[in-house]
């Protein structure tokens, strides 16, 4: 995409963190815990930074950074609290990071309707049916081709930017962004027909 330097940019992770602690430092579980999380709550988190972010190359490099985020601030996520506000409060952050660090100037919504937003997006999804949409992410997952899960496994489990993945797998970063953005699609409908199924 356009900015050097989840999702992330050509350069690097877009996101300067401070540096994590031994008891912080995320495993691979819980890499994929954070991953099924963020595909399950996928299209409110997608909905949620589009409302932030109106430039469209800007918006794919954050989705991924948020995604990065979220996976790197699991070892703190309190699991007795809603996932969604907690994610959104990432989402939100690291979205002004990059308009800001990008010099893009816009009207933003406050907080407060931000939050009120994500939670009406969040209310479309039927609380029950979290574990019933994680199943069927995982079944989704796995039913990818063995290239794509390896993009996966490179992009969210090892925390390689796109630029070391093209040229770990030789193609170009426009080619990655085209297949994560099939992938993320494959996935979002491929759960959604699995759940219309199962509800009947």
């Amino acid at each position: 995409m356009g900015r050097s330097g989840m999702m992330v940019g050509v350069g690097g992770s877009s996101m300067a963190s401070a540096p994590l602690v031994d008891h912080q430092v995320p495993t691979i579980a819980s890499h994929e815990e954070a991953f099924r999380e963020v595909l399950a709550h996928w299209a409110m988190l997608n909905a949620y930074l589009r409302a932030i972010v109106r430039n469209p190359q800007l918006f794919e490099d954050t989705l991924s950074d948020v995604a990065l985020a979220i996976a790197r601030s699991w070892p703190t996520y309190d699991k007795a609290r809603p996932f969604g506000p907690w994610a959104r409060a990432i989402a939100r952050r690291v979205a002004l990071e990059n308009l800001s660090r990008n010099g893009i100037k816009q009207v933003l919504l406050g907080p407060g309707a931000l939050e009120a937003l994500g939670a009406e997006l969040e209310a479309l999804g039927d609380p029950a049916g979290v574990e019933a949409r994680l199943r069927a992410l995982r079944q989704c997952t796995e039913k990818l081709s063995e290239g794509s899960q390896e993009l996966v496994r490179l992009r969210y489990f090892e925390n390689r930017n796109y630029k070391e993945i093209a040229e770990s797998v030789r193609w170009t970063v426009d080619a990655l962004y085209v297949a994560f953005n099939r992938i993320h699609k494959a996935l979002s409908e491929c759960v959604q027909r699995r759940m219309e199924v199962s509800q009947g």
